[in-house]
Parts: C-alpha cells; structure tokens; sequence
C-alpha cells in the first residue's frame, strides 16, 4: 500500500466516526500500560500510516511500545490478499464458495454422509434423517458460522414441513454430525473443535505454515471465531502452551470459560497425522496454492470440514503466542522461501 491509499484509508476512518473509538481505545491502553493517553493515540494513527494495520490490530499485536523491527514483521491486510492474489487461482473460488461444490471435489476426505436437499427432495431428506440421529442443515454459500442448525432427528414431527423449512432457508446441505475424538472433547463437547491449518504450494509441493484450534462455548453448535468460539496457537508438536482468545470479548482465556479445562500442556490428539492430511488435501488442487483448511479430528482420525481461500492473517498473530513479540512475516517467509508481496 503506497503512502496515498494510507492517508486515504486514515481519511476514512476519521470520517466513520473511527476516530473516537480509537481514542477510547488508546486510553484503554493507558490504563493497562501507563503510556499517556494522546501518545498512544499519536502512534496509533502512526502505524496505520506506516504500516497499514487497524487500531484494532494495532492492540490484538501490543504495537504499544513495540519496535519497529519488529512492527515490521507483521503481516497486514495487504500483505493476505497478495499472498492470495498471487497464488490462487480466482476461477476456482466458486468451487471454495459452494459447499456442495467443494464437498463433491473432496469427497475423499470429507469422511462423513452429506445430502444436497435440493437433488434429494423430501423423500431422499426423509431416508437421510432416518439414517443419522443427529445432522446439521447448513446453507451452501455461508461463512463463520452463519446459518448452521444442529437438529436431532427423532425429534423432527413433521418431514415434509422440515424439508420446505429447509428450502425455505437456503440450507440446502445436510451433514452427519461428526463423532469427535474424545480428547477433542475434552476441549468443549458441544463442538467440533476444528484445527484451521494454513499451507502454501511452493514449487507444487505444499507445505505447512501454521495451525490454530478453535473451540466453541457452552450451548453454541459451533466453533467459529467470529459466532463468539474462542481460539489458540498449536506449537509444532500439537501442544497448546498459550491461552486462547475470544474475538468478541477481546479477552484472553488460560482455562475453558464453560469447561474449566486449562489449555497449557493440551495435547492435540493425531496432530502429525492431522499435518500430513492437511498436506494431502492441498495436493488435490494446487492452483489454490494458498489455503486455510479446517480440519476436525474423529476416533479414525483426521477429515475435512471445509477451506478458506483468504486464510485469517490476524490470527496467527496474536500477541499472546509469540513471547518474542514478533509477527508471521517470517514464518511465512521461511515456508515461501523468499519475501511476502505487498
């Protein structure tokens, strides 16, 4: 981003009314810090100038007081949606976009019944009710959560006015409920607790960046970040050592908030498998050369849940995970082998 997009995108936020939540923001700050409150504000506008990141981000990555050499190792929006230009194939976002597309594309990895209701009709949505005690409708083109319903099928009175509420609300994918590995439930119960797992293509071998567990909370059928679930780093050899964070409480969590389970000394269960199937999984299109998968893990092992062609940059860069106050940059750099474009 040259200096003109940055002023214009400071202009904008000034113009949102960003500016006042950015104040109260940096006072926030000066509570947890000491720093003095228009200080941190100066150097708040400072970095979205410089460096393009959110005043959002500007505290989710404790900029407050941070070096620049290592303010400069932060991957920022642009940096994501370059890294993804570059190495994704845009003709190939319907086939990510569509679940049912995209299910049909990695039935081989999918390892649980699916049904799409519109080429069953009622009578095929009957049969697969039958089938499976527990299911979940989802609509085929949502993201984060949105949309999905977790029903228990002997509780469904009335088929045909399920299917037409099906229809009527877009959920056009039926899925088995997955059985989670016991240990993953140790984690929360009432989700499958998914591991989003980041790979990059590079001279067509993939290769695996990072992986972060998401977790839901007490009463929510799912594990997204962004529908209230919570999530942390996982260390190379599938320990969490870090606490996890919530995106809509801002808040950092060392043990379950429903469960009571202390999140340091976890071991994912299968977590080399886990790394290698997601590796197997990136070799089926390698024009999507960039990818966030979310991976769930059964008795049997690893299956596929479902991709993200703009992986998350955010989130691997908590501050909390990294105790040397650094950003992804380099860890991307070290799997690219070479510079992330911007």
């Amino acid at each position: 981003m040259d200096l003109a997009s940055k002023v214009k995108m400071f202009t904008a936020r000034v113009r949102s009314g960003s500016v006042k939540r950015m104040y109260t923001l940096a006072h926030d700050i000066h509570d947890e810090q000491g720093t003095p409150t228009p200080l941190v504000f100066l150097d708040m506008g400072w970095c979205i100038l410089r460096y393009g990141i959110g005043y959002q981000e500007y505290r989710g990555y404790s900029f407050a007081g941070k070096p620049a050499r290592l303010r400069r190792t932060f991957m920022t929006m642009n940096h994501n949606v370059a890294l993804t230009r570059e190495m994704c194939d845009r003709s190939l976002y319907p086939l990510f976009d569509d679940k049912l597309e995209f299910l049909k594309r990695y039935s081989a990895f999918a390892g649980r019944d699916w049904l799409d209701v519109r080429e069953a009709g009622a009578e095929g949505v009957s049969a697969f009710c039958a089938a499976h005690p527990v299911i979940f409708a989802k609509p085929s083109d949502s993201f984060g959560g949105q949309g999905i319903e977790r029903f228990v099928t002997a509780d469904i009175d009335d088929m045909a006015a399920f299917y037409a509420r099906l229809v009527e609300n877009r959920q056009f994918l039926l899925e088995e409920a997955i059985t989670q590995h016991p240990k993953m439930d140790e984690l929360c119960s009432d989700t499958i607790n998914t591991l989003r797992m980041c790979t990059v293509m590079v001279d067509g071998a993939p290769r695996h960046v990072y992986t972060i567990v998401r977790m839901g909370l007490g009463g929510s059928c799912v594990d997204n970040a962004t529908s209230g679930g919570i999530y942390t780093w996982v260390d190379p050899d599938g320990v969490l050592r870090y606490p996890c964070f919530s995106d809509k409480t801002g808040f950092h969590y060392t043990e379950h908030p429903t469960t009571g389970l202390v999140f340091e000394g976890f071991q994912i269960p299968l977590y080399r498998e886990c790394v290698e199937f997601a590796l197997r999984v990136a070799e089926v299109e390698p024009r999507m050369g960039y990818v966030g998968w979310d991976v769930a893990i059964t008795p049997d092992g690893p299956i596929l849940v479902e991709a993200n062609i703009i992986p998350g940059y955010d989130m691997p860069q908590n501050s909390a995970w990294h105790p040397g106050g650094e950003g992804a940059l380099p860890m991307f750099e070290k799997a690219l082998g070479r510079k992330v474009p911007k």
